[in-house]
């Protein structure tokens, strides 16, 4: 198996799209597509937060005639069916007869891996599943590629759970049970920095990445994007990966990473946990509003800053070395708040107002 890589312009996709199925060959085995974007919520389109739908667009073009469904679930706390429409996917699904689904209402089955029992999209069973990634950075698992784009793929239920095994192996885990027949990196325009939100920053890599092996395509996006394996340790490292069209070498382009807390307030977030996505972007939020407020910045920066604040989402289990002031976010927490008496912002995710109360 190979993985291939073109480069790809907004205004070249359909034919680097072509190029690229013919360099690895690819031909649908079904004549029913599931295609599964990356679309965690709606955002600006140079802003490089989700798959441009001119990749779906690209490749449909080249398997007219099929019956596809394009499904996506957004992260928790978050509306897909508001997502898609404002992102154009539903604009997309009308121009070719395709289903645009919400995945937190697909009909679903059971399937038994490493930690008990998952809840996936029949479409899985029904149709040939194609993953279209976007490249970007991630402050908890490092990257976001085809691997991590998956989890859109779970219930809301098994998305609150999914971190309680250590994000790291969930993602692996869930490798092992859902396996596209194809996965599509849209790497036209990356993302970098505190990725995967609107605080990372948007790079035009200009290259579009296909194989048929997930992990073999993570490990080739994961070496362009400059970095070593320890840094997305949810990919297991393959040696030797080959590549058609073009190679490693001529098409990396290092990104940057400088996470170092949320929004470089030292010592204000102490401890990732297991928290979700959903705790994760309602933070980002509150402090949004904070920095949006010049009186709200200047408090955050006494109470937050001077005097020390620590944040603890997710199932924490102690309290943050040499520690200030703690709160907690969100029901995972909140039996940890309850047992240090610590004030707590409820809520699966909680309010952003809830959570500005306690900064």
């Amino acid at each position: 198996m190979t993985v291939g890589i073109v480069r790809a312009t907004p205004e070249s996709v359909n034919r680097s799209m072509a190029e690229l199925m013919a360099l690895i060959g690819y031909q649908p085995r079904r004549e029913a597509l599931f295609i599964k974007p990356n679309v965690p919520d709606a955002g600006p389109p140079e802003q490089g937060l989700y798959t441009d739908p001119a990749v779906v667009d690209a490749f449909l073009r080249l398997f007219p005639g099929r019956s596809v469904v394009i499904g996506e679930g957004c992260i928790v706390g978050r509306d897909a069916d508001v997502a898609l429409l404002k992102t154009g996917y539903a604009a997309l699904g009308e121009r070719y007869g395709a289903q645009v689904v919400n995945l937190d209402h697909a009909e679903r089955f059971e399937v038994a891996w490493r930690f008990g029992r998952l809840q996936l999209p029949t479409y899985l069973q029904t149709h040939e599943y194609v993953n279209v990634a976007k490249m970007k950075t991630h402050v908890q698992a490092g990257v976001t590629l085809g691997m991590k784009n998956q989890k859109g793929l779970l219930s809301q239920a098994d998305k609150r759970r999914f971190h309680r095994q250590g994000l790291d192996e969930s993602i692996r885990a869930l490798a092992e049970v859902a396996r596209p027949a194809l996965t599509i990196v849209d790497a036209i325009l990356a993302l970098e920095g505190d990725g995967p939100w609107r605080y990372g920053r948007p790079v035009e890599m200009n290259l579009l990445l296909a194989g048929t092996d997930l992990v073999e395509v993570d490990n080739v996006c994961r070496q362009l994007m400059g970095f070593p394996p320890e840094h997305a340790p949810h990919i297991p490292t393959l040696p030797d990966v080959q590549t058609v069209g073009l190679s490693i070498a001529e098409a990396r382009h290092p990104l940057a990473f400088q996470f170092k807390g949320y929004f470089r307030y030292k010592n204000v977030y102490e401890h990732l946990n297991d928290s979700c996505s959903g705790c994760n972007w309602t933070l980002y939020h509150a402090f949004k509003l904070i920095k949006r407020s010049r009186w709200r910045r200047a408090r955050f920066w006494y109470r937050g800053v001077w005097r020390r604040l620590d944040i603890v989402m997710g199932h924490a289990s102690k309290l943050p070395a040499g520690h200030g002031k703690v709160v907690c976010l969100g029901e995972c927490a909140r039996p940890f708040a309850e047992q240090h008496r610590l004030p707590v912002a409820r809520g699966c995710p909680p309010d952003a107002q809830d959570v500005l109360q306690l900064l």
